[in-house]
């Protein structure tokens, strides 16, 4: 193999997620084991992996507790610069982001980098720099409405897994950095190899960038702080079966339908009735995952009309059929009947 070998560089800090460091990690290092093995140890590694710290010390202590020795911290990279930069996600991105030294030092870094990405919260720190104004871009679903107050030049994209504009990507939730580096060798090697990497790591392959987000269903760890949008919230989530009319939902709350929506979008990214289509669809994936119900009970659970209603949004949002979701993810090991 003669391809140049590709240097991929995570930066990482104390209480990052784990995932977003060792997925990523793990893909690259899947592509140079599946080169070594189809060319009988032959070809060269296609990349080389360092994780570079954000602390003074070349250590961090992740989420999980787990401390990692790193191969440097961020001064190192002035004299040996990667070809792709990823920041990793995890809660001290969003203060990071407010760190004007290492922004200074980004901002230094970034323009001889070939390629740079974002996992997760890590888009936070990324678009502080400024590199994301006038781009696309994404982060965790949970951190919508704080992303696009902070950074409203950036064109924030709440039903991409991962964006890619320029020289810039971006993943969502934290597993989406491991479609995003599965993304990344599709770029470099061809999309045959980042298939078979994807079985190897027995990952779904190909959840495309312009995919919505597979996040869990919006539950009461995102509940709004204001309590009259708080109950409506709660209405909305404990009668999805029935017909939610913004009108409905804006007396609930005493308030006029104007001032409702206006506050809602607010609190939570997205006006009531893409929030209610929303919770809909989530709900509908979260039965699919976790109980046995056929798929038109589900759509009448979920207030779709009909279970081809359903079918429709599904294919039009995610992709894919609700009975292609359930086989993918159902935690029922049993084969379920082809209900599509």
């Amino acid at each position: 193999m003669t391809q140049p070998l590709l240097e991929i560089t995570l930066l990482a800090y104390d209480e990052a997620n784990a995932v977003d460091v060792f997925g990523p990690l793990q893909v690259f290092a899947s592509v140079n084991e599946l080169l070594e093995a189809q060319f009988n140890h032959l070809a060269k590694p296609r990349y080389r992996t360092r994780l570079i710290s954000l602390q003074a010390i070349p250590e961090v202590k992740l989420a999980t507790q787990t401390q990692v020795l790193c191969d440097g911290v961020l001064a190192d990279l002035a004299a040996s610069i990667p070809d792709t930069l990823i920041i990793v996600g995890g809660t001290p991105a969003i203060s990071l982001a407010q760190d004007s030294n290492l922004i200074q030092s980004l901002q230094k870094l970034l323009p001889s980098v070939r390629r740079v990405a974002s996992v997760c919260s890590g888009a936070f720190i990324l678009a502080a720099t400024g590199v994301l104004n006038g781009h696309r871009a994404t982060t965790h679903w949970n951190r919508y409405a704080e992303f696009r107050a902070r950074f409203p030049e950036v064109q924030l994209d709440i039903d991409a897994l991962f964006t890619h504009d320029g020289k810039y990507y971006c993943s969502a939730g934290v597993t989406t950095g491991i479609d995003l580096s599965l993304q990344l060798v599709q770029d470099d090697c061809g999309q045959r190899l980042a298939l078979e990497t994807a079985r190897q790591m027995v990952a779904f392959y190909h959840r495309p960038g312009g995919q919505n987000q597979f996040n869990s269903p919006i539950t009461g760890s995102c509940e709004l702080q204001h309590p009259a949008l708080r109950k409506a919230q709660n209405y909305i989530h404990q009668h999805l079966d029935q017909t939610l009319e913004v009108t409905a939902l804006a007396d609930l709350a005493a308030m006029s339908v104007r001032n409702f929506s206006r506050q809602f979008t607010a609190e939570t990214g997205l006006a009531p009735s893409r929030y209610i289509a929303q919770v809909r669809l989530n709900q509908a994936r979260w039965l699919l995952e976790t109980s046995e119900l056929a798929i038109p009970k589900i759509a009448q659970r979920c207030g779709f009309q009909s279970s081809d209603i359903l079918r429709r949004k599904f294919l039009q949002v995610l992709k894919v059929a609700p009975a292609d979701y359930r086989k993918r993810f159902s935690v029922y090991t049993k084969e379920l009947a082809d209900e599509s």
